[in-house]
């Protein structure tokens, strides 16, 4: 919104000053500021100028009549002479010719100027086409008025109409959003004004589809997943009605605690998953020397029957995490390797392109290329885990927890050991020996 208050107030100052020294510069060019003065020297001169003519002819009537004719033919200003009674005034106009001798009138034709000849009884006229200035000046400002108010409405219609534009494709989103179709989304352009709406309502629908994405799976999940305990558990009840032999029904309630253990650990999964919601974390962000972090957990979770050969990088690395979750990436990384791996576990920490990597490699049969985007989805496991147990909840949760943490999950080949790399990525971090940050 900044961005657009800023853009309008930005437009609306700079058309008002661009129209307003245009229609300035034009207006000095069409009426120069030699024109008005010119015409009332012109008036002035012509007044001087027919007061001599008026005592003159009315000294010489004899050579009145062939001086006007030769006048006329040579100047745009045309000389005539009427007798007092052809040249009718209304009384006001005429008490001031009376005492003045002199008069100057003002039509559509243009200035007209009129002096009393005493000694012959006749007027004499000197006809122009002058206008006074104010009256062009008038319908001159008036037009300018109405090309600057025209300019301003133009202009901020140039401006507003990529808005109008955006808000459309907003409006027409929405609505196709709230009908069902979930992929819609708004092409974010960089010099939209309202782009920042068009993000967070981008940001709004990843959620939204994530949140239905998420429901539908564990939907699926527990009405998959729970079937098969649940039915364990309805047979494993009858049977124990049935039976009198008390060894048979000490089986039984065996039987009937891992199921019931089954249904709570695919609970808890649920749980576990559905919390790991960026909305609702706080993280608690820390900077860990992580050569240092990972090893104190895996002094604290050693396992001799899956040893886990540690290189750390030589020196010092300080990375910013919350360690509760990065320790769930770790646990839940280890843990698949630990499950379909052979034999040998390898936890490396290492630079590569300025990034700062954690590699579990493991030696087993590794995840092949096209389920690699598959195995991070939720409830879903690779071929290689058909006859393992587990929910196919781990890397789900690992790859959830990276999207927002900032430590993304990465799965491919392990170069050395031949099985899975299950890596994670820290773009932000310091080397404490030499002070470099990157």
């Amino acid at each position: 919104m900044r961005k657009l208050i800023a853009s309008l107030v930005l437009v609306v100052l700079t058309t008002i000053a661009s129209l307003g020294w245009s229609i300035s510069e034009f207006a000095a060019l069409q009426n120069p500021d030699t024109e008005t003065p010119s015409v009332a020297n012109r008036l002035i001169a012509l007044k001087l100028m027919g007061g001599a003519l008026a005592l003159s002819l009315d000294n010489d009537t004899a050579r009145s009549d062939p001086f006007i004719d030769n006048w006329n033919r040579q100047n745009s200003e045309q000389l005539s002479l009427v007798t007092e009674a052809e040249f009718g005034l209304p009384a006001p106009l005429k008490a001031q010719f009376d005492t003045e001798s002199a008069l100057l009138l003002e039509s559509d034709e243009g200035i007209s100027l009129h002096y009393r000849m005493p000694n012959t009884g006749q007027i004499l006229n000197i006809n122009t086409k002058l206008m006074t200035p104010a009256a062009a000046s008038w319908s001159l400002n008036r037009l300018y008025t109405i090309l600057f108010y025209v300019g301003v409405v133009v202009i901020l219609l140039v401006w507003v109409s990529p808005l109008i534009r955006r808000l459309v494709n907003l409006s027409k989103a929405t609505r196709a959003f709230g009908i069902g179709e979930l992929q819609q989304r708004i092409t974010v352009s960089k010099t939209s004004y309202i782009g920042s709406i068009e993000t967070e309502f981008n940001r709004m629908a990843d959620r939204i589809q994530q949140l239905l994405d998420d429901n539908k799976l564990l939907s699926r999940a527990v009405s998959h997943d729970l079937k098969t305990p649940i039915s364990r558990l309805r047979f494993g009840i009858e049977a124990l009605e049935e039976t009198q032999n008390e060894q048979l029904r000490g089986k039984y309630f065996q039987r009937l605690n891992r199921d019931l253990d089954a249904m709570e650990e695919l609970v808890m999964t649920l749980l576990s998953y559905a919390r790991l919601d960026q909305a609702n974390i706080q993280p608690d962000w820390q900077s860990i020397e992580l050569n240092a972090w990972l090893q104190e957990k895996l002094l604290s979770q050693l396992d001799p029957s899956h040893p886990v050969d540690y290189v750390p990088f030589p020196k010092r690395l300080t990375v910013s995490t919350d360690p509760k979750y990065l320790s769930m990436q770790v646990n839940n990384l280890l843990s698949n390797a630990q499950r379909f791996g052979h034999s040998q576990i390898k936890l490396t920490v290492a630079i590569e392109d300025d990034l700062v990597w954690i590699h579990v490699d493991d030696d087993g049969q590794g995840i092949d290329a096209q389920e690699i985007a598959q195995v991070i989805k939720p409830f879903v496991r690779g071929q290689q885990s058909r006859d393992n147990a587990g929910h196919g909840m781990g890397l789900a949760i690992v790859d959830r927890i990276g999207a927002w943490m900032g430590s993304t999950l990465s799965i491919g080949r392990a170069p050395e050991l031949g099985g899975a790399r299950m890596s994670l990525k820290f773009e932000s971090f310091s080397q404490a020996t030499d002070n470099q940050s990157h």
